[in-house]
């Protein structure tokens, strides 16, 4: 039996003339929607990190994803018809907290405008440390978090949340992505009063497909150009030639790439004379089993400290209950997320031990009554950062531009950003090969 391919020939009937596409999640997959170039994907399956599956237990199937809770935020109204072209997307408005494990206090997201849970000594020192005179610019995330929201809060719960999110290089990182903590004293003393906090933050809503996200990668993929199980082994650059794992070698002019930056550097041979942005990975860990007394509503929650070094989990089933065996009641599909450096993976051993020591845990939290199924998905590069003060990025992006390799995506700009714009990226990266005339 042949690997799968996702051409739909019917409406593509051209092939790439000058240039591939590097890589089918979902920038990948976007791009060649609007092109008609090829993508490479390396995986048998389309859509990267951004896939359902089932795992079976005595109850029935739970549905996991690969890398976790992955909903789509922001949404605007021209995104939100494209994508429900492929499926039917139902909007939800976001639900999560804070959780502190140690005491079982819970703080509504995001904790900055509910101070008030801390109680009233705890809340009128963070806002008077938030109200302080700031003197010099951050140069790390760890020094930033503290600038802006005071030593307190940032004892409280940024500093604990983010060694275990970026597995210790917090206090080495640049800053970055503080929209997702939005500083509004006026909504931070109403919330140190107890009074109602508006919703705030980038993900206040988020869309996900009734059917799952496989079945939108499936579908987007069956509208594109996609050849997967085609591994790029090696590029050379000299001779503009892609050495496939399979032996198969495929000339091109240009690359369109959505892999990460510093894989690419590797497999072009490109050498940047500076330290690389870091990255973290992440391992996510799915369970499914009989709903605890204390689990929560909330879609996910953000956890400063754990026995078991995880820093977030979500419930899958306070989403969909398409996450739960059909026809079931009283059940739970949760995911949790811990961060590890890059390249230190656990072995199965290790991680078969640790899958048992997160069950354990949310069970004494009341989050789980049982385990019935779980499994576990390595996400080798989940988040990416920068060093202070370091061009390595922007050199690197140049270089391998001036090569005709051009970089796009989260993991092909090394910056965050969720599927909206990911899409958007490649959607944006497709019209204009298409208008370029590069697909024939």
């Amino acid at each position: 039996m042949g690997k799968p391919q996702y051409t739909n020939m019917a409406v593509f009937q051209m092939q790439l003339s000058e240039g591939w596409i590097i890589g089918a999640g979902m920038t990948g997959l976007a791009a060649s929607y609007a092109s008609g170039v090829t993508a490479l994907e390396s995986e048998m399956r389309p859509g990267g990190i951004c896939r359902s599956y089932l795992v079976p237990s005595p109850a029935g199937d739970y549905r996991f994803e690969v890398g976790g809770g992955h909903w789509v935020f922001g949404g605007d109204p021209v995104m939100n018809r494209f994508l429900n072209r492929f499926d039917e997307w139902k909007p939800y408005r976001r639900r999560s907290s804070v959780y502190f494990p140690e005491s079982g206090l819970t703080v509504p997201y995001p904790v900055q405008n509910h101070l008030s849970a801390f109680g009233p000594e705890i809340a009128a020192k963070c806002v008077a440390e938030m109200r302080r005179e700031r003197k010099s610019a951050p140069r790390t995330m760890a020094e930033a978090l503290e600038w802006q929201f005071g030593p307190t809060l940032s004892e409280l719960f940024f500093a604990p949340f983010h060694d275990l999110y970026t597995a210790g290089l917090w206090t080495r990182i640049a800053p970055q992505d503080f929209f997702k903590s939005p500083l509004d004293l006026e909504q931070i003393e109403r919330g140190a009063r107890g009074e109602p906090a508006p919703q705030a933050g980038y993900n206040q809503t988020f869309l996900y497909p009734a059917e799952g996200l496989d079945t939108f990668a499936d579908s987007l993929a069956g509208n594109a150009a996609v050849e997967t199980g085609a591994r790029v082994a090696r590029i050379d650059t000299a001779r503009r030639r892609l050495e496939m794992a399979d032996g198969r070698v495929l000339g091109y002019e240009w690359l369109l790439s959505t892999a990460p930056l510093d894989e690419m550097l590797r497999l072009a041979g490109v050498v940047v004379d500076e330290e690389p942005g870091p990255a973290t990975a992440v391992l996510v860990v799915n369970l499914g089993g009989v709903r605890g007394p204390k689990c929560p509503d909330d879609h996910w929650l953000y956890v400063p400290r754990s026995r078991s070094g995880f820093h977030r989990v979500g419930f899958y089933s306070n989403v969909s209950s398409k996450f739960l065996p059909a026809g079931t009641q009283g059940r739970v599909s949760v995911y949790v997320e811990r961060g590890f450096r890059r390249g230190v993976r656990p072995g199965e051993e290790e991680i078969g031990e640790y899958l048992r020591q997160v069950g354990d845990e949310l069970v004494e939290w009341g989050f789980l009554e049982s385990v019935e199924a779980s499994a576990s998905n390595w996400v080798e590069t989940a988040y990416t950062w920068t060093m202070p003060g370091s061009r390595w990025r922007s050199t690197a992006l140049a270089r391998l531009s001036d090569l005709g390799i051009h970089m796009t995506g989260r993991y092909g700009k090394w910056q965050f950003q969720g599927i909206a714009d990911s899409l958007r990226d490649g959607l944006l990266a497709g019209a204009l090969l298409r208008a370029r005339g590069t697909a024939r």
